[in-house]
């Protein structure tokens, strides 16, 4: 397997601007995910839809808190990951 590059740098805190626009970019996008994703060495998921869904839920009901900036970060090296091999 090609070595994935780290090409997203943590941050613990985003706007509501910065959400709304990783959400949206998402929402047009959510019929065309590929079905499995390798995000980094070590997260894959087998079900990125299920996997973009959930963490869109978890982010939506509790806000851009610095205890769920994980997720939202998870979700911008998502969308790298697959703006990597041509989505756009």
């Amino acid at each position: 397997m090609e070595e994935l590059k780290n090409i997203y740098t943590f941050k613990p805190e985003f706007t509501k601007e910065e959400i709304q626009d990783l959400i949206a970019w998402f929402e047009t996008r959510k019929d065309r995910l590929p079905a499995t994703l390798q995000i980094n060495r070590s997260s894959h998921t087998e079900n990125l839809p299920h996997t973009v869904k959930r963490m869109i839920g978890v982010i939506t009901e509790k806000g851009p808190t610095p205890t769920f900036s994980g997720y939202i970060a998870h979700l911008f090296l998502i969308r790298e990951r697959l703006k990597e091999a041509g989505m756009e």
